[in-house]
């Protein structure tokens, strides 16, 4: 098999993540990978195999007004239709709306199949004006239309009008790299793992866990990540008064090394695609409080793989937070039933459902 794969960028986050983890995967398989981004190579988080041909075409930079814009996304779009024609792989697969946009424009008239995924939930990740208007104007020209969830499905038919063409795939996880010790002899630390953003509801955590932090001054909460809300969230702790027991660890490059020293995890997200954050947490044998939303909900039974809460509801979340700090066998019984859970996103039973989308046996029938 010969795949190009493009991003945006193989900066921190989700879908950067399980993209190298495709192309790894593959590459280490002996097919032919060629990875491209509209990004440099300087903002890479994620190494690569060495046999994947990678491809940056540093065309990131912001626009300043609309004929700005314009001129760049013209200069994407030679960009991209030049790197894909000279990797000369027979399936394109792309990640995120934007770039799913210009992928699909870029290629058209182009004798090769196109795949585009969605990475979070696009009812309600806003993208502009313009945009979803591109996307449902392109999304059918695509051979398939992949989303992370089985609540995406409606949306995606409606986007590809009805064809058959809309496939679930979750995010996979190496599970090897995620066994770590008892449950019991971890500290007594609540730990949350993903980028400082207002999505992902740090504001309303930081608040529920201050009215935990007073009833049960011996636990601490860890939050790992970096972005645009990082000063905002340390300011909210000094003004809380929980200097001594919330640290913002900044960027962690294995978040395994946090989540094997914690002992229940937290995510307080008020919308998410699928989130790995969530189920490297469960594949480590935690304990975990999520809100409802849509990724969360396709892994999580309440009260018997970890405990579900609305979102952007500070006291149900400090409800959550007690419960499982002052019930001990709760949280193991937790803990266990979400490591079992998480087998069954290995990463080699995810593959065998991409391999079925990029061969060109599936999307022949597409085309």
């Amino acid at each position: 098999m010969k795949v190009a794969l493009v991003i945006s960028s193989l900066g921190l986050g989700g879908a950067s993540r399980v993209m190298s983890l495709l192309a790894n995967y593959w590459a280490a398989r002996g097919d032919e990978v060629i990875l491209i981004t509209l990004d440099t190579v300087d903002t890479d988080a994620f190494a690569l195999h060495p046999a994947i041909e990678r491809v940056a075409l540093d065309m990131m930079g912001d626009s300043n007004g609309l004929a700005a814009a314009l001129a760049n996304n013209a200069k994407r779009l030679l960009g991209l239709r030049r790197s894909i024609a000279a990797a000369g792989a027979s399936v394109v697969l792309s990640f995120e709306d934007r770039t799913n946009v210009m992928v699909v424009v870029a290629t058209l008239g182009m004798r090769i199949r196109r795949v585009v995924c969605e990475r979070t939930d696009v009812r309600q990740h806003r993208i502009g004006r313009i945009w979803p208007v591109l996307r449902r104007m392109t999304y059918p020209l695509a051979a398939g239309l992949v989303v992370q969830t089985g609540a995406l499905l409606p949306w995606g038919r409606s986007v590809m009008f009805g064809k058959p063409r809309v496939h679930v795939v979750p995010n996979p996880i190496p599970l090897e790299r995620y066994t770590c010790g008892p449950l019991a002899e971890r500290p007594l630390t609540i730990v949350a793992v993903g980028r400082l953003e207002p999505e992902k509801g740090y504001d309303v955590l930081l608040a529920a866990f201050a009215d935990v932090a007073r009833e049960f001054p011996q636990w601490a909460l860890l939050i790992a990540g970096d972005g645009s809300q990082r000063e905002p969230l340390r300011e909210l702790v000094r003004e809380l008064g929980l200097e001594r027991q919330v640290r913002l660890a900044g960027y962690i490059e294995n978040p395994r090394d946090v989540l094997a020293a914690a002992s229940i995890f937290v995510m307080s997200s008020r919308y998410e695609g699928f989130p790995n954050a969530l189920l490297e947490a469960m594949a480590c044998g935690l304990p975990v409080v999520s809100t409802a939303c849509v990724g969360a909900l396709e892994l999580l039974a309440d009260g018997v793989s970890g405990v579900v809460v609305p979102v952007d509801d500070r006291d149900e979340l400090a409800h959550a937070l007690r419960r499982l700090i002052s019930d001990a066998p709760f949280r193991h019984r937790l803990g266990s039933h979400a490591r079992s859970v998480a087998e069954r996103y290995s990463i080699d039973a995810v593959i065998r459902e991409w391999d079925s989308l990029v061969s060109p046996t599936c999307l022949r029938s597409y085309s």
